[in-house]
């Protein structure tokens, strides 16, 4: 599981007992304290250490400390807990889980953490298309896999109290498939001395946890929300990244075609010439084009960006964008200054140069690759990062600039599957 801001997996039932027994002590008065509700739902058993990322407290606490507010968190069985915000008798509850029923009732926040969803078989068992129908499946008790495998409809044969136990069932094939966070059963196959790559494996989706909070009490405080989601942000202490696993298995899908698309007819010409152009151009200059260019993009007006940039570029981008399947979301190329030289997509800013995704690759040698963070996309329900890779000259091997793609991480894992 890679942890893009807090996280909700509770380890040990005691501890997590008296741990949140702590929460919401403060000078707040009662009526003002949020009372939140969650399920255990986790792979391990032991104990981890204060400050790890899985320790929820201190992520909750910095949240509630900055909007001056105190919060508690009780321990209640999901669908309890999913009707005790109904009814009101709670503020708000922890799911991964979306739910249309619940929608009238509440609102979802922000995500607080993005988990990492894999199928995982035992190699002697052929993989179908779906485990829905002909396969025992295995789940830990009041798991999020759990519920939304209910949810989804499919039949949990077997669950068990932890994932160490649920390998164990898997590897004596008294179940045929789990479904868990990948790195969790990365770690809880080493606790068993197993070597996780025993095991066949299949991205499935990542998956946003969040947090479901009562219309009522959102109506008695009506910039709550608002302020709870912004703060998400200021209290994470990591960044959601793919791991390396999975930049490679990006890389097996994508480069050869990046490789191609780097050396598209016309694009090395056209640097050139944006570059003698750019030279000249002061930093005020650039930054009263972007300013421009960015006020342009928030009313819709795209006049002036279009003279920014070569149509016939953008056009031949926008095709290989829609040759993709929606695997790139799209495509950027900029001249040596970051400045945009041709789009497939309206872009909010004109320039690049300041931003990782392109002081991390350009002039660094011709294979570099910079994979930025994961971005999830409320309005899409989409999960995208941008790649980018430097731009050379063929025969001088001078660097040109940048090209920069907008990845649905999902579709390309998927596909690399």
């Amino acid at each position: 599981m890679r942890w893009i801001l807090l996280t909700l997996v509770f380890i040990g039932c005691n501890t997590l007992s008296q741990t949140l027994g702590e929460v919401g002590r403060g000078s707040a008065a009662e009526n003002h304290t949020v009372n939140l509700a969650t399920n255990i739902s986790s792979a391990f058993t032991s104990d981890l250490p204060s400050g790890s990322p899985q320790n929820l407290l201190p992520h909750l606490r910095c949240i509630f400390k900055q909007m001056g507010r105190d919060f508690n968190v009780q321990i209640m069985p999901w669908r309890r807990a999913y009707q005790d915000v109904k009814s009101n008798r709670i503020d708000g509850f922890f799911t991964a889980v979306p739910m249309r029923q619940i929608d009238p009732y509440a609102v979802l926040s922000s995500p607080l953490v993005l988990e990492n969803w894999y199928w995982f078989w035992r190699p002697d068992t052929v993989a179908p298309e779906s485990w829905r129908e002909g396969y025992k499946l295995g789940s830990i008790l009041g798991s999020q896999q759990e519920t939304w495998l209910g949810e989804a409809g499919y039949r949990v044969e077997m669950s068990a109290n932890n994932l160490p136990q649920l390998i164990k069932l898997l590897k004596s094939k008294r179940i045929d498939v789990v479904l868990a966070d990948r790195e969790h059963f990365v770690q809880a196959a080493h606790e068993l001395k197993m070597d996780a790559n025993h095991f066949q494996a299949r991205f499935f989706r990542y998956v946003p946890l969040g947090v479901y909070f009562n219309e009522q009490f959102l109506t008695q405080n009506p910039d709550f929300l608002l302020s709870f989601n912004q703060q998400i942000i200021g209290c994470s202490t990591a960044r959601f990244v793919v791991s390396e696993y999975e930049q490679q298995q990006i890389k097996e899908l994508l480069m050869r075609k990046i490789e191609r698309w780097k050396q598209l007819p016309k694009l090395e010409a056209l640097l050139k010439e944006r570059n003698i152009k750019s030279r000249s151009f002061t930093e005020q200059e650039i930054a009263e084009r972007d300013k421009k260019w960015i006020q342009a993009f928030l009313h819709n007006d795209f006049s002036y960006p279009i003279d920014l940039v070569d149509q016939e570029m953008s056009a031949r981008l926008r095709e290989i964008k829609k040759q993709s399947q929606d695997v790139i979301t799209e495509i950027i190329v900029t001249d040596a200054r970051g400045l945009n030289v041709a789009i497939s997509d309206m872009t909010s800013d004109y320039w690049q140069g300041d931003e990782e995704k392109f002081t991390e690759v350009f002039s660094r040698p011709a294979n570099a690759i910079h994979f930025g963070e994961i971005n999830y996309d409320e309005s899409t329900k989409r999960f995208q990062l941008h790649l980018s890779v430097p731009l050379y000259t063929e025969k001088k091997f001078e660097p040109l600039g940048v090209m920069v793609f907008g990845v649905d991480v999902e579709k390309v894992l998927s596909q690399t599957q």
